[in-house]
């Protein structure tokens, strides 16, 4: 696990976004794009790299849905690690601050999946997340939200493609959007143009800008709204 900190360190507002390695070429893009969301560079960012993509962002053991890459379920090990060596030095020195993670994919699993798990976090951007992951949807409905804004987002053509288990992400975002209800937080479901591998910047600054700034978010999409009575 590799950490990285940018920006103000005495802000009140954490971004913590969860990546690959194959994430760091698209950081600075991001960045910039929140910031020019926002209007704001008044926070601080951390990536925390994960070692093994598969292992360490599944929260429980699954067989491959493509190749021979099989799913380890260290999810736990990964959030106990991020806990002690992120996030509670951090508010230890900053009780103050609030803390909104993101990830983007098996990441974005990954993320939403620690908002049922613990309550350190205040919102959860979770995007283009791999919410077909097998018994998640089930994990979900037996499980209570702790954080207090989600924001999901998918692209329209992600469910376009011939494995079955990938093709439910469509359902399976909708099912798990539906279930935040039931705990009157703050949620939305957006809906991208294109397939899983299209704008993946901006569809991360995008998630941490409604986080950060809901009605900042609303001047820069207008049709906000739409997305959210169409899920």
């Amino acid at each position: 696990m590799k950490v990285n900190y940018q920006g103000n360190r005495d802000a009140k507002i954490v971004l913590l976004q969860i990546i690959g390695e194959h994430e760091l070429p698209l950081i600075e893009e991001e960045l910039s794009k929140i910031k020019a969301i926002t209007q704001s560079t008044d926070f601080l960012f951390i990536t925390v790299q994960v070692d093994n993509w598969n292992d360490d962002l599944s929260p429980w053991l699954a067989a491959p849905i493509f190749g021979e890459a099989k799913f380890g379920g260290n999810a736990e090990k990964l959030l106990t690690r991020i806990e002690n060596e992120v996030i509670t030095p951090l508010v230890s020195a900053y009780p103050e601050k609030k803390i909104f993670v993101g990830g983007y994919s098996l990441a974005g699993l990954f993320v939403m999946w620690a908002g049922y798990k613990t309550n350190l976090f205040e919102g959860i951007a979770a995007v283009s997340p791999s919410v077909w992951f097998p018994g998640f949807v089930d994990f979900v409905h037996n499980h209570k939200m702790l954080a207090n804004r989600v924001y999901l987002s998918l692209g329209d053509k992600e469910a376009k493609t011939r494995n079955q288990i990938l093709a439910q992400v469509e359902n399976d975002i909708r099912d798990v959007y539906r279930s935040l209800g039931d705990y009157g937080l703050s949620s939305i479901l957006v809906w991208n143009k294109g397939n899983h591998f299209k704008e993946p910047a901006l569809r991360m600054a995008k998630g941490f800008a409604w986080l950060m700034s809901y009605e900042k978010l609303l001047q820069f999409t207008p049709n906000l709204h739409s997305f959210t009575k169409a899920c």
